[in-house]
């Protein structure tokens, strides 16, 4: 049976309003977020949460941006909560109908991460939205606009032209050690915004199957509660620096029992570095190949069967791959050595190098001959596709 990865997306305003005619409140909202379909009987959660009448902080301590990590500290959890908390945000994102005048609403969690307003999120909390609106700790609702985004890490940036009450510090997540205690602030299900929980690190350097033939990299896993909403929210240490932004949660599958305490979050070193670049350029910067393909299913039990070749379908013309010979009918089994397969999918082990960077591909034809090629590609830049 099969588990389902959710990422803690925004909610629909009809399944919002089903859940109001249900239970008067909406509570529950976000169950009808984003599922991805593990192919590695994983099933992960990402919090979606309904949008409702927020609650009030107010307090206005502020912190500075920085890069140093420690999880040793003196300080209690309540200070280091009441210190991170006024720069965790709440967004609400709308999506306007093509039937008629209803929004679809939804909301998740962001960090405050410069004086200029420049808030990180997961790029599903934002993605599609018409409009976006960033509800500070006190109460202070801003609009904002979108910077840039990246769906393949998970990774976007918003941006709020208005005083902002203090900023996250971003830790060395390459620190980070299971059994190191966290701390969690979200807006859970949207009702309860800036939500405080707790844990610990479980492992380190997860990824999971998105189903959409890549898998989600540079994970932590932990166990501190997370819902619908949390998505975007901040994972800290005992030093009150961010480690990780949180992303997905893991559910058993229909039929199966619940998993419980499978939290994840992307890497802070990750989340910094992704910030970086999209505002620096408005964009993550990906290698371009120029084909579509689809993957090759392979029938039958064998030692093989972890493998994911990949069918080339198209290939652009004046493309790297047209450049390198590649034709439709031709199978890429691997890319500079690395065999493609579950754990090596095709997306990730191109997005591995950069634009400008020379790969050789291990190609297999369909056109008459079942041997391999080595096939070298100077990959090219996203911004050059046709």
């Amino acid at each position: 049976m099969r588990r389902q990865i959710s990422i803690l997306p925004a909610v629909a305003l009809m399944a919002i309003a089903l859940l109001i005619g249900l239970i008067g409140g909406g509570l529950l909202g976000g169950l009808a977020g984003y599922h991805y379909a593990s192919q590695s009987n994983s099933e992960a959660t990402v919090a979606n949460a309904a949008v409702s009448s927020p609650t009030s902080s107010t307090d206005t301590s502020d912190t500075n941006s920085g890069s140093t990590s420690s999880n040793t500290s003196t300080q209690s959890t309540g200070e280091i909560v009441a210190a991170v908390n006024p720069a965790v945000v709440t967004i609400v994102s709308e999506q306007r109908s093509d039937f008629g005048p209803t929004q679809a609403t939804g909301t998740g969690t962001g960090m405050i991460i410069d004086t200029e307003g420049h808030i990180v999120t997961n790029n599903h909390v934002v993605d599609g939205a018409d409009s976006l609106e960033v509800i500070f700790s006190d109460g202070e609702r801003v609009s904002a606009t979108l910077v840039g985004s990246d769906p393949y890490q998970d990774v976007a940036v918003i941006k709020v032209d208005a005083k902002v009450p203090a900023t996250i510090t971003f830790g060395d997540s390459d620190k980070v050690k299971p059994g190191d205690s966290v701390i969690a602030i979200g807006s859970a299900l949207g009702e309860f915004r800036n939500t405080v929980t707790d844990g610990i690190v479980s492992a380190t350097g997860r990824s999971l199957d998105t189903g959409q033939g890549y898998r989600l990299e540079h994970l932590i896993q932990h166990d501190a509660p997370i819902n619908p909403g949390n998505s975007g929210g901040p994972l800290i240490n005992m030093s009150g620096e961010v480690i990780g932004m949180n992303t997905a949660i893991v559910r058993g599958g229909f039929g199966q029992p619940g998993a419980e305490g499978l939290g994840f979050a992307i890497e802070s070193n990750t989340v910094k570095r992704f910030a970086e670049q999209i505002i620096a350029e408005g964009r993550v910067e990906r290698p371009y190949l120029g084909i579509s393909f689809r993957p090759v299913t392979r029938v039958g039990n064998s030692s093989r069967d972890s493998e994911q070749p990949v069918l080339v379908m198209e290939v652009a013309s004046g493309s790297p791959a047209d450049k390198a010979g590649l034709r439709p009918g031709d199978v890429i089994t691997a890319i500079n050595g690395t065999t493609l397969d579950d754990e090596h999918p095709f997306l990730n082990v191109l997005y591995a190098h950069k634009p400008g960077d020379k790969v050789t591909l291990t190609v297999q034809s369909s056109r008459g001959s079942s041997q391999s090629r080595d096939v070298e590609v100077t990959l090219g830049s996203q911004a050059d596709r046709k």
